[in-house]
C-alpha cells in the first residue's frame, strides 16, 4: 500500500472490475471464478463483462454465472474491439474506482482486488501492475516466449509489467486501474486505436502528473501466444499502436522502437541495394551478425543455467519480437496495414461517448 497518503476514505470504496472480452469460452469462467474467490467482501465490488459480440458461447457461460451471483453484468460492446469495452464499462460503472482485467488471464492473488482498493482508499489515482507470461501446461513454444519476453532485449526496458517492487511509477507500461472520475475526465480510450490503446490512454494520465502504485499484490498472469505467426502477429500490432501514438503524440516518441523500425528496414533494403553497391552488402552482413550475435548472447543468458533446451527457440523468438516490433513501427508511421483485429462484418463500430 502506499505511505504517501495520509487521509483514508471514510467510506468504504466501491469497485467496478471490467472485462473485455470476445471470444473467449475457454478462459471466461476460470477468470470469473477467480475473481469471485477475492478476498475483497462481496458487496464492495461488481463484474463487467463487455462482450465484442462473441460467435461463440462466452455469453452463455457468462449468463450461466450470472444467474447465481447478481454482481456479474454483461454489456454489449457493438464495436468489438477492447478499447470500446473500456469504454462502455466505465461508462456504466457503479464504483467510484475501475480496474480493468482481460478475459484470459490469471489471477496471481486472492488478496489482488482488496490490494487494489487499499491502494485507491490512501490516495492512488492510478494503479499499475506485472504481467508475468506463463506456458499453457508444456507448451515448449510458450515457455520460450516467456523466457524471450523477460531477456534483456524481449521488452521494453522502462517496463513494469515484470517487476513486482512496491513503488510508485509511470503508468506508462502497466497502468490498468483509475479513479473513475479521472477516466472520465481524460476522454476514455481513443477508439481509433487498435493495439496499444491502453499505452496511449496511459501516456495522458502520466501528462496529468499522475504517478501509478504498483506492486505484486495485483499481478495478473498471461498465456503467451502459442505459435511463432501469432507471436510476430502480436508485437507486430503492438509496434502499429506505438507509431500511431507518437503521431498523434509526438513527443512520445521511443527511441528504442524507433531503432528496430531502423533495424527493420535496413535488414530489408541493405541487399536489395547491394545488388547496385556491394557496399551495401557489406553492411548489412556486418549489421545482421551484430544483430545476431547479440541475440545469442541474451539467449544464452536467459535459457543456458536453467533450460539450455530452449537457447534456439528464444533466439528466434526474440528475431520475431525485434521485426514484429520494427515492421509494426513502420507500417503504422506510413499509414500501412495494421493487421488487426476486426469485428465481424454484420457490425459497424459505434463509438460510445462518455
Amino acid at each position: 500500500m502506499p505511505e504517501s497518503a495520509a487521509q483514508t476514505n471514510p467510506t468504504p470504496l466501491f469497485l467496478s472490475v471490467v472485462l473485455p472480452v470476445r471470444n473467449e469460452e475457454r478462459h471466461i469462467a476460470r477468470v470469473i471464478g477467480e475473481l469471485q474467490a477475492q478476498s475483497l467482501p462481496h458487496d464492495r465490488y461488481e463484474l463487467i463483462v463487455v462482450d465484442g459480440m462473441s460467435t461463440d458461447r462466452t455469453r452463455d457461460v457468462v449468463m450461466d454465472l450470472q444467474a447465481s451471483d447478481p454482481r456479474i453484468r454483461l454489456l454489449d460492446n457493438p464495436a468489438g474491439l477492447s478499447g470500446a469495452a473500456r469504454n462502455v464499462g466505465a461508462r456504466f460503472a457503479l464504483g467510484s474506482h475501475i480496474l480493468f482485467i482481460d478475459g484470459h488471464c490469471s489471477i496471481v492473488s486472492e488478496r489482488m482486488l482488496e490490494g487494489v482498493v487499499e491502494a485507491f482508499a490512501s490516495g492512488a489515482r492510478c494503479v499499475s501492475r506485472p504481467q508475468p507470461l506463463i506456458a499453457e501446461g508444456d507448451n515448449a513454444f510458450q515457455t520460450a516466449v516467456s523466457l524471450a519476453r523477460q531477456s534483456y532485449l524481449g521488452h521494453n526496458s522502462g517496463s513494469r509489467i515484470y517487476s513486482g517492487d512496491a513503488q510508485w511509477c509511470s503508468p506508462l507500461s502497466a497502468g490498468c486501474g483509475y479513479e473513475r472520475s479521472l477516466y472520465l475526465e481524460l476522454g476514455g480510450i481513443d477508439e481509433r486505436f487498435d493495439a496499444g490503446e491502453d499505452l496511449e490512454f496511459n501516456l495522458r494520465v502520466e501528462r496529468m502528473g499522475i504517478q501509478a502504485w504498483h506492486e505484486q499484490e495485483f499481478a495478473v498472469a498471461y498465456m503467451p501466444r502459442s505459435s511463432l505467426t501469432a507471436l510476430f502477429r502480436q508485437i507486430y500490432r503492438y509496434g502499429y499502436g506505438r507509431a500511431m501514438m507518437t503521431r498523434k503524440h509526438p513527443g512520445s516518441l521511443s527511441p528504442a522502437a524507433l531503432g528496430l523500425a531502423v533495424l527493420s528496414m535496413l535488414a530489408l533494403c541493405l541487399p536489395l541495394v547491394g545488388l547496385i553497391h556491394p557496399a551495401a552488402l557489406a553492411v548489412w552482413t556486418l549489421l545482421t551478425i551484430t544483430h545476431i550475435g547479440a541475440i545469442a548472447l541474451d539467449s544464452a543468458i536467459v535459457t543456458l543455467r536453467r533450460q539450455p533446451s530452449q537457447f534456439f527457440r528464444v533466439m528466434i523468438c526474440l528475431l520475431a519480437i525485434h521485426h514484429g516490433a520494427g515492421l509494426g513501427y513502420l507500417s503504422g508511421a506510413t499509414g500501412g496495414p495494421a493487421w488487426s483485429h476486426p469485428p465481424p462484418k454484420c457490425l459497424r463500430k459505434t463509438a460510445l461517448p462518455l
